[in-house]
């Protein structure tokens, strides 16, 4: 690679990553919706507790 090349390879991705004013622009209508787990039936799982000969740690 020349160093042209090179220099038009820098001046690209500078001009790609470049902050524009659409970057800080606060957009109030649109609101993310908060998604369902695929496996989420919404009932609690009850708690099972350990074999009495058999330990857990995190």
């Amino acid at each position: 690679m020349s160093e042209a090349e090179y220099n038009l390879l820098l001046e690209s991705i500078s001009d790609a990553v470049a902050e524009t004013s659409q970057d800080n622009v606060v957009r109030l209508n649109t609101v993310a919706a908060m998604r369902r787990a695929a496996n989420d039936n919404t009932v609690e799982w009850p708690l099972l507790p350990f074999p009495s000969d058999w330990y857990a740690s995190c």
